[in-house]
């Protein structure tokens, strides 16, 4: 990960920044009779003659010039857009390309990427990635299910030469959301990220200010949409034997379908949540609740579009129906609609702590976002959320503005709740950020009320009001024995809201990364917290940063945490044997209120490009776990999963469960406006 670029985001997700249009640059579309040959071998005297073509590349966070070249070519017919790339690589023996499937995540390889809006408005981009090996990640605008019948593929071919590598791709229309058929100006950008590196560069430099230089794809004839009015099942089943359940036996069942040519509709009834993996939390001491990411394909769909601090569908542990719609209203406004019903689960009513109730009954959980981009430089958002059982009922409002003047963002959000228990609660924040080529600064005032209590968000901190101040820089070169260096800097004052000192803090790191790839990140953390004097610091040593593949880390930390004296470490490293079995190890041990530790040994074997074997040990203190899986997923087709024992249990069980997926498509479709 690029700390510069994540302290430059901290605080907010949805910051565009824009300047006139006039500085954008234009390419004229080009509609060709006889498309290329996708085979990662760029002919341009016979396949991309007199398609137009780009050069350079620049620094997304600091806007340096890439140390190395590349071209870009765009074409387009009725059917594909068709892009090429050609990039300069003095050291072709340091690119990384692991990944050989497709539609997975690229991070860890040297990638080129093509991203496009086809409404023009810089607020919805579908991007597609391509690595040397021609693997292939897609990312469409609004989030989709990583499943190919739902979210469809790109061809994409590439090769690794003596002076870099190229690539070649076709691109369906289809894919995208498409607005009305006709001539547009389309806003695109191409990218590449050198690994070794670990950085990325654009064609055209949109950050501090930029984003209206994003280039423009001048007087492209969209083709109509084909509005996919099928409505495409995934029905499972699994069956099995577990030591505590005994005979097994469950079946479900998920869908999608088009409601118009910008509108989705997925649907989820009796989900399988049982057989997914989820993300184990480290054993880091936190006063405060740590919330593990979502992993479950349901509420991935259309993430973009009902995402909202008001949501985090981890707070929702199951349901019996689901219903997530999600798309476009207008080229400048979307939406997202969540809800999922639970018609036989537990309540309880509790009074000051205790239980005085309890009963079985339903549970519904709604959500709902509208966004709306007023111009390139400001948008707002609105949001909802509810949540109803037989004791407790639970809303929840959301409205958010940001406005961009060049490298300034200004950033105001106001949250209000009402709860059976609690009653009104309210949160405001205001925010001004500053970035500008590495140096950033970022401030912000928030007030959160001791009633305020989103049952559906993750707010696990309340009742305090104050200011927090940061300032980061960042610094990369191009040449000579560093990479980059940084710095962050932040102070936080806060008191409660209700009166009465709360805490006050500073924390800071400095980071840097060698020419070779290891990296090192040190750090403090102070804090007064109410009675107690907090300090933490921290050693993280990585090699080589940026390859998920293979690398090694060690992190030490020690200090003082709520009055207990405290120490952390703990060292991770992955290898990759014949690109096709991948290990990972990582043990933390931990003395806070006694000895603890945590080991997470994983392996994956790729048979071929979507059968696999898996399987994870996790050792948590004295408790011991481990699965093995054979799946056959990822492609077109049925899916089936055989798992031994339990992925998420505290202990080993004896479970043995098969699992199929059958994919079902009724219905066919017809074209859009």
């Amino acid at each position: 990960m690029h700390f510069g670029s994540r302290f430059a985001t901290l605080g907010f997700g949805l910051a565009i920044t824009a300047t006139s249009l006039a500085q954008a640059p234009a390419t004229d579309a080009v509609k060709v009779d006889k498309p290329p040959t996708i085979d990662g071998v760029i002919d341009e005297a016979a396949e991309w003659t007199n398609v137009p073509s780009v050069s350079g590349l620049f620094d997304v966070d600091d806007g340096q010039s890439s140390p190395e070249g590349a071209q870009f070519w765009l074409a387009y017919d009725d059917e594909f857009i068709y892009i090429a790339a050609r990039v300069a690589d003095s050291d072709p023996k340091q690119i990384r390309a692991t990944e050989y499937r497709t539609n997975v995540g690229l991070f860890g390889n040297d990638t080129i990427e093509f991203s496009l809006d086809p409404t023009g408005s810089l607020s919805d981009f579908n991007r597609f990635q391509i690595n040397p090996r021609g693997a292939t990640s897609i990312n469409l605008a609004g989030g989709r299910a990583a499943k190919r019948e739902w979210t469809g593929e790109i061809l994409a071919k590439g090769r690794i030469t003596d002076k870099g590598w190229e690539a070649e791709a076709r691109i369906p229309w289809q894919l995208m959301k498409l607005p009305s058929a006709g001539k547009r100006d389309l806003r695109f950008n191409f990218g590449r990220r050198i690994a070794r590196m670990s950085r990325f560069f654009n064609y055209t430099y949109t950050g501090s200010g930029n984003q209206g230089n994003t280039p423009i794809w001048r007087g492209v004839l969209v083709p109509k949409a084909y509005v996919d009015r099928s409505v495409k099942l995934l029905p499972y089943t699994y069956l099995g034997y577990d030591q505590e359940d005994k005979g097994l036996f469950n079946a479900g069942l998920d869908l999608k379908t088009s409601l118009t040519d910008q509108l989705q509709l997925v649907g989820s009834i009796n989900p399988d949540f049982r057989n997914i993996e989820n993300q184990i939390l480290s054993l880091d001491a936190s006063r405060f609740e740590r919330l593990a990411r979502e992993t479950r394909p349901f509420f991935l769909e259309g993430q973009e579009y009902l995402g909202s601090a008001l949501l985090a569908t981890q707070r929702i542990p199951s349901f019996d129906v689901g219903v997530n719609t999600y798309g476009r209203i207008t080229d400048k406004t979307n939406f997202g609609l969540l809800n999922a019903l639970d018609l036989d689960t537990f309540h309880q009513r509790r009074v000051n702590g205790n239980v005085v109730a309890s009963e079985r009954g339903t549970r519904n959980n709604f959500a709902g976002t509208v966004s709306h981009q007023i111009d390139v430089n400001s948008g707002v958002r609105a949001a909802v959320t509810s949540l109803n059982t037989p004791y407790r009922k639970n809303d929840a409002y959301l409205v958010r503005y940001y406005r961009d003047i060049g490298p300034w963002n200004v950033f105001y959000r106001d949250m209000g709740t009402k709860d059976t228990d609690r009653g009104y609660g309210r949160n405001s924040r205001s925010e001004v950020n500053y970035y500008n080529r590495g140096l950033g600064f970022s401030a912000d005032y928030t007030y959160v009320a001791p009633e305020f209590n989103p049952a559906l968000g993750f707010f696990p901190e309340v009742n305090y009001k104050g200011w927090r101040a940061e300032n980061y820089y960042n610094r990369t070169y191009n040449k000579g024995p560093w990479n980059d260096w940084g710095y962050n800097l932040g102070y936080n004052m806060y008191d409660r809201a209700n009166g009465g000192f709360y805490r006050r803090g500073a924390n800071g790191a400095v980071f840097f990364t060698l020419r070779g790839g290891l990296a090192a990140i040190n750090g403090f953390d102070v804090q007064q917290f109410l009675q107690d004097k907090d300090y933490l610091y921290f050693h993280n040593v990585v090699f080589p940063r940026g390859n998920p593949y293979r690398n090694v880390s060690l992190n030490y930390s020690w200090g003082r945490q709520q009055s207990e004296s405290y120490r952390s470490l703990s060292l991770n490293g992955a290898y990759r044997l014949w690109n096709r079995l991948q290990l990972s190890a990582n043990y933390q041990v931990q003395q806070f209120r006694g000895y603890d530790d945590l080991a997470i040994i994983g392996g994956s074997y790729d048979l071929d490009a979507d059968r696999a074997i898996s399987g994870r040990l996790v050792k948590q203190g004295s408790d011991l776990n481990a699965y093995v899986s054979l799946r056959k997923s990822g492609n077109r087709g049925a899916e089936y999963f055989l798992i031994l024992g339990d992925p998420n249990a505290r202990t080993f069980r004896s479970s043995l469960v098969l699992k199929a997926v059958f994919p079902l498509e009724l219905g066919g479709r017809r074209k859009g406006k």
